[in-house]
C-alpha cells in the first residue's frame, strides 16, 4: 500500500492460539464489499501453534493490506492491541479477534457512512450472533456484557457496567492522545477501556443489526478468554481491581463525580474473595486483599464489607 495515500480505515486483529480460526476471521474482513481503502493490522501474541504461519501466508497474499506483528514473546491482548493502534493509519478504527468473524458484508462500508455522517457520536456498534467452537449459532445465549440501548453514555457504563457492543461490531474515531497508562490497567480485558475513552469524546450509537459472530468457548487448556478467566484462582481481584483503576482514571480526566462508581457487581466480586482468603490463605491473597480496600475509592465501605462476608460466612 503506498504509505502517502489516505487509509480510510484500520481493522486490528488480535490472535492467540487461534489457528483453527484465524483464516475465517481474516476471510471476513477481506470480502468486505467497500469503496474505502482499509489496512489490516494483526498482532499475534506468541502462539505455539500454527497461527503465525497462517497469518503469513495472508499477509504474502496481500501485501498492500496485511499488516502483521509476530510476538517472540507473549505481552497480553491489551498490550498487543496498544501497540498496533499505534501504527494504525486509518481515520477510524475496526476490532476483530481472531477466532471472531464478520456476518455482515457492509459492515465497513455501512458504519464509516454513519460516522461520516454523525460526528457527534465516538462509535458505532451492532449486534452480534454467539457461536460455538465449530462456528454453530447459539441461539439460547446472548452477551450477557452487552447493555442494549440506543445511544450508550458515561452514565448506561456506570450504570450497568457492560459495553455498548461486542468488539467485532464496533467501528471508533481514531483516539490520539489516549493515556499510555490504561493498556496496563488489565493484561488481557480492554473493552471497558476502549468504551470509557471513547465516551470521554463523545456518546456510542448502537444499531439493531447483526454484525459479527462472537465465538465463545469456555474450556479448560484453551486460550480464549473465558477459558484463561475462569482458571485464574484471583480472576475476583483482578474483576475489582479493574473498573476501580478506571475509575480513577475518569476521576482525573472526565470529571467523574463523587458519587458514581463503576463496577456494578464489585461488592460480590470481593465478598468472594474474602471467602477465598478464608478458605485458603496466603500472603499474597492479604496483600491484594489491602489494594483492593485501598483502591476501591470506598475504604470505609470494603472495610465494613469484610467484617460482614466474614459473619455471613458463619
Amino acid at each position: 500500500m503506498d504509505l502517502q495515500k489516505q487509509v480510510d480505515i484500520s481493522v486490528i486483529v488480535l490472535s492467540f492460539f487461534h489457528e483453527t480460526y484465524i483464516a475465517q476471521a481474516l476471510d471476513s474482513i477481506l470480502d468486505q464489499e467497500t469503496s474505502l481503502r482499509y489496512e489490516v493490522l494483526i498482532g499475534d501474541d506468541a502462539s505455539r501453534d500454527r497461527t503465525p504461519e497462517i497469518i503469513k501466508e495472508y499477509a504474502a497474499r496481500y501485501p498492500d493490506v496485511i499488516f502483521p506483528t509476530l510476538r517472540e514473546e507473549n505481552v497480553g491482548a491489551n498490550q498487543n492491541g496498544t501497540e498496533l493502534l499505534e501504527r494504525a493509519r486509518g481515520k477510524y478504527i475496526a476490532i476483530l479477534e481472531g477466532d471472531d468473524f464478520w456476518l455482515d458484508p457492509y459492515k465497513l462500508q455501512k458504519q464509516w457512512g454513519f460516522l461520516e455522517s454523525h460526528p457527534e457520536y465516538s462509535a458505532c456498534c451492532g449486534k452480534c450472533l454467539i457461536v460455538d467452537e465449530n462456528g454453530q449459532p447459539d441461539y439460547t445465549q446472548v452477551p450477557h456484557f452487552v447493555w442494549n440501548k440506543k445511544i450508550f453514555t458515561l452514565d448506561d457504563l456506570i450504570e450497568s457496567w457492560n459495553v455498548p457492543g461486542q468488539a467485532g461490531t464496533m467501528m471508533y474515531r481514531r483516539v490520539t492522545d489516549t493515556d499510555p497508562a490504561l493498556s496496563h490497567i488489565h493484561r488481557n480485558v480492554g473493552d471497558k477501556t476502549s468504551v470509557l475513552v471513547l465516551l470521554s469524546k463523545g456518546p456510542i450509537y448502537c444499531s439493531n443489526e447483526v454484525l459479527s459472530a462472537y465465538r465463545r468457548v469456555d474450556k479448560s487448556g484453551k486460550h480464549n478468554w473465558f477459558s484463561i478467566h475462569h482458571s485464574n484462582p484471583y480472576r475476583n481481584y483482578d474483576m475489582f481491581m479493574y473498573p476501580c483503576k478506571l475509575e480513577t482514571w475518569a476521576r482525573k480526566h472526565m470529571d467523574l463525580p463523587r458519587n458514581k462508581h463503576f463496577g456494578k457487581r464489585s461488592e460480590y466480586r470481593f465478598c468472594r474473595f474474602v471467602e477465598e482468603l478464608v478458605r485458603e490463605p496466603s500472603w499474597t491473597r492479604v496483600k491484594y486483599l489491602a489494594e483492593m480496600v485501598a483502591g476501591s475509592h470506598q475504604p470505609a465501605k470494603y472495610g465494613w464489607t469484610i467484617l460482614k462476608a466474614l459473619i455471613e460466612m458463619e
